[in-house]
């Protein structure tokens, strides 16, 4: 009688030949025994196959070539499909697992039927397995941060679970767990042990290197199970984008050009991307800046005359931006996204899924962040400074303690709490680096305009 294996390791893999082995030999060296192998080659043109093979001819794996590139998604499923354990584990071939991982992570799930999955810490490796810095994630049961799903690499998942909630949606190419963490979170428990259990390694390939095609595949996710809670073509969103004017503040640098385009276009053109968007305003006590702007755009967009004591350089604009909402809005507003003109590179589909978030989780308010993963930041205690973030030593890393930067491209707020400003519950998303570039000073100008 042949005993099905408990645990179905699938490892993933794309022309990571130089890699393979190590990642092979990290599972054949478990304390945990229960479990089988299959390596799942997605058209590899290295020499990948003749390493799978050597394995295959040993029964150490079961392999599955695809015999054109289907992706990483499709390729998970099809191995989980396959798959004979009660649960399966995704390794890919660049990364390897502690010798007994498997042990701890599944004594963790076996505790409770109604746990779908469970991660841990991991260090960061170099091309060289070099460790950079060891990754401390949150605990996203006591915390309820659902908002930030954990790294989708080496989770060990319950395989009923994944059935399920139908697999990963293979509609989305290019995901980093997102779908499967909205799906499982809805129904399952999620557990995090508090010890590295895998090296994941950092090197030009990774996928979260194309960022922008990653945020992008997250926008789609992030509408797809927003949708599902409330349409969002069912709200009344307005945008309002306030600017103050180089009439009115010498430093305001709206109508400076890039590539021979005022800034204050940039963020105008974005926000007409945004078909939800039922008006956008534009708010300033700027003549001037009217006139232009009307010139181009003429009745696409809203003007409002800010008045200038709502203008002064010590003001905040939210009594303008309520104003402006008075003046052109009879209707009840749901939602406002507020835009600055500082960023002309922040993208419209960040403001999208910066919508679907706050429905999905039901906050006050979204804003657009970067992540600082790069400086380390101290404040004053009765002993000294006392570091709250990031590394210790240069590595380690707590996920809690990291620094997310507003970088003011946009925030969209309930109505109803903006009116408020107290209490609110707020989240963000993390936007690419370069698409949050904002414009403080002139220097900052002749430096976009070298980029660009």
């Amino acid at each position: 009688m042949t005993v099905e294996p408990i645990i179905t390791v699938y490892i993933a893999n794309k022309n990571y030949g130089k890699y393979l082995e190590n990642a092979f030999r990290s599972v054949l060296n478990q304390s945990f025994k229960s479990f089988e192998i299959i390596v799942i080659d997605d058209a590899s043109n290295d020499s990948s196959k003749n390493l799978i093979k050597k394995f295959e001819v040993k029964n150490l794996c079961r392999a599955i070539y695809n015999k054109k590139t289907k992706g990483l998604i499709k390729s998970s499923n099809i191995a989980i499909k396959a798959a004979k354990g009660e649960f399966v584990i995704r390794l890919d071939a660049d990364d390897y697992l502690d010798k007994n991982a498997l042990t701890i992570l599944y004594d963790e799930i076996k505790k409770d039927k109604n746990i779908a999955l469970v991660y841990s810490d991991y260090f960061l490796v170099d091309e060289k397995k070099n460790i950079l810095s060891l990754e401390k994630q949150m605990n996203r049961s006591k915390s309820r941060l659902d908002d930030k799903p954990v790294l989708a690499a080496c989770c060990l998942i319950r395989k009923s679970s994944l059935f399920s909630v139908n697999l990963y949606d293979e509609r989305f190419n290019r995901q980093d767990g997102y779908d499967l963490w909205y799906k499982l979170i809805q129904n399952y428990k999620l557990r995090h042990i508090s010890l590295p259990l895998f090296y994941y390694r950092r090197h030009s390939n990774n996928l979260t290197k194309n960022q922008s095609r990653l945020y992008k595949t997250r926008t789609k996710i992030l509408r797809k199970f927003s949708e599902k809670k409330n349409k969002v073509k069912n709200l009344h969103i307005n945008c309002v984008i306030p600017v103050r004017g180089p009439n009115i503040n010498k430093n305001c640098y709206s109508l400076e050009k890039i590539n021979n385009k005022p800034l204050i276009f940039y963020s105008i053109d974005e926000a007409l991307k945004i078909n939800e968007f039922k008006k956008v305003i534009l708010s300033t006590a700027d003549l001037k800046l009217i006139n232009l702007v009307k010139k181009k755009y003429k009745d696409k967009i809203f003007y409002h005359k800010r008045p200038k004591h709502l203008a002064e350089q010590n003001i905040d604009f939210k009594e303008a931006v309520i104003n402006a909402i008075n003046k052109f809005e009879k209707k009840t507003i749901d939602l406002i996204v507020i835009m600055t003109y500082e960023n002309p590179l922040r993208r419209s589909f960040y403001i999208s899924q910066a919508i679907s978030n706050l429905i999905i989780h039901d906050s006050d308010s979204v804003i657009g962040t970067v992540t600082d993963i790069d400086n380390n930041y101290y404040k004053y205690s009765e002993k000294g400074l006392k570091l709250i973030s990031n590394e210790k030593r240069h590595k380690l890393r707590l996920e809690k303690n990291l620094i997310l930067k507003d970088v003011g491209a946009f925030t969209v707020y309930k109505y109803k709490s903006y009116l408020k400003s107290s209490n609110l519950k707020t989240t963000s998303i993390v936007l690419n680096e370069n698409d949050s570039f904002i414009i403080n000073t002139k220097k900052d100008l002749e430096i976009l305009r070298e980029l660009m």
